[in-house]
């Protein structure tokens, strides 16, 4: 399947691929969103925040796949399929650009969509979302992040995959999935990914065939008991690095 590095003029069809995958989503639609029916051009806004963001941070690498459509004029256009947010974390996340990334004016722009987000959030509340739930995503990073250190606090994580409803089943998902599997196995570092309810199995097909828990464990967790999904799993560096076997044939959920 065609893939490539997302373009600023994608950034529309990124968010409403995001929407569109994500509506009935145990997380971030249902959880985060119980009001996505009454309000969804809020629901949609949410996601263009995010995916401006992303874009312009460079620890971020959002990947699309396409496909391409003749146009009446007899041109050539393409149509975004599905897109993958991948974040490289640890030691060596500047060589996605080199040194340009330590100095580069891009910073700055990242810098003013954070806050341009910020403030429309205030003057533009989110009526799609439950406020109780607005904090979700930073308390679970909290009670989770031991799950990237020592030989996994390098790699490539997948923040948030989604193919667009019209083009499901279709390979795009995993060529989007395994996009970063490759790369760190390029990298001589790790990828991880948080499965959704039911995903593990394709998941563990596209490469990540390590789980090492659950996202939603721990006290405290707005997730525990709200949410069936939440597998945490990697593929390593080898069995040997992290003493974890690769599953086989077990399903936690």
């Amino acid at each position: 399947m065609p893939l490539r590095k997302a373009q600023r003029r994608d950034l529309p069809s990124i968010a409403s691929t995001y929407a569109a995958a994500f509506w009935d989503e145990e997380v971030m639609g249902k959880l985060m969103h119980p009001y996505r029916q009454e309000h969804p051009q809020d629901f949609l806004r949410y996601w263009r925040h995010e995916a401006a963001e992303w874009y312009w941070s460079y620890r971020h690498q959002i990947m699309v796949s396409y496909e391409t459509k003749p146009t009446r004029d007899g041109d050539e256009e393409q149509v975004l399929t599905g897109v993958a947010d991948w974040i490289r974390h640890g030691q060596g996340w500047e060589r996605l650009w080199g040194i340009w990334a330590w100095w580069d004016p891009q910073n700055l722009p990242e810098r003013v969509v954070a806050l341009r987000n910020r403030l429309s959030r205030l003057l533009f509340p989110n009526r799609a979302a439950d406020p109780a739930m607005t904090d979700v995503g930073s308390i679970v990073h909290g009670l989770t992040s031991h799950f990237w250190s020592g030989p996994r606090s390098r790699g490539w994580y997948l923040n948030f995959l989604a193919v667009h409803p019209h083009f499901q089943n279709r390979g795009y998902g995993s060529s989007l999935a395994e996009w970063g599997v490759e790369r760190a196995k390029k990298e001589n570092v790790t990828a991880s990914v948080i499965s959704g309810v039911g995903r593990d199995p394709f998941y563990r097909r596209c490469g990540f065939d390590v789980e090492v828990g659950k996202a939603t464990d721990g006290d405290g967790n707005p997730l525990k008991g709200r949410v069936d999904g939440g597998t945490v799993l990697f593929r390593d560096l080898d069995t040997g690095t992290t003493g974890q076997q690769p599953l086989a044939g077990h399903l936690s959920i």
